[in-house]
């Protein structure tokens, strides 16, 4: 029974995944038919890679197409990026009860902190939030491992 309850987060993370892929296919489905696109068309001053801290790397991609998406379609991609930023909330609160807590106080923390931010325990601090923030909690984001 223990074991099912950890699985659970695991299982409802590759749910959403698996829903926003589709997601995204559909939205480029419902694209204008015929039209030819540029695919090594060079893109001035944009950086793939974000961040990289720890034994992860954040990358952003480029919606090519997205200035040509109808109003409507626009709409209904804002709508769905705020379903998510709530669905990210539940799952804080499912991956551990004090999760969102403890998101709250290291967000505030790194707001307010009027300290040197140039020292090492700072930046040591900063890649812990970053990974809490990056894994929805305190745990690995691949394992049940808790941080300390």
């Amino acid at each position: 029974m223990e074991q099912n309850s950890k699985n659970c987060g695991f299982e409802i993370k590759s749910q959403s995944v698996i829903s926003l892929i589709f997601f995204v296919l559909f939205l480029f489905a419902c694209g204008k038919q015929g039209e030819t696109v540029e695919v090594n068309k060079p893109i001035e001053d944009f950086k793939v890679r974000v961040d990289r801290f720890a034994d992860l790397e954040i990358l952003r991609y480029r919606v090519s197409q997205f200035e040509e998406l109808s109003l409507r379609q626009k709409k209904f991609v804002y709508f769905l990026s705020q379903a998510a930023l709530s669905g990210r909330d539940i799952l804080y609160d499912q991956n551990y009860k004090y999760n969102l807590i403890i998101r709250q106080t290291i967000h505030t923390i790194v707001e307010g902190y009027k300290g040197d931010r140039s020292t090492e325990s700072w930046k040591q601090f900063i890649t812990y939030a970053k990974r809490v923030w990056f894994s929805n909690g305190i745990h690995h984001h691949l394992s049940e491992l808790e941080r300390l």
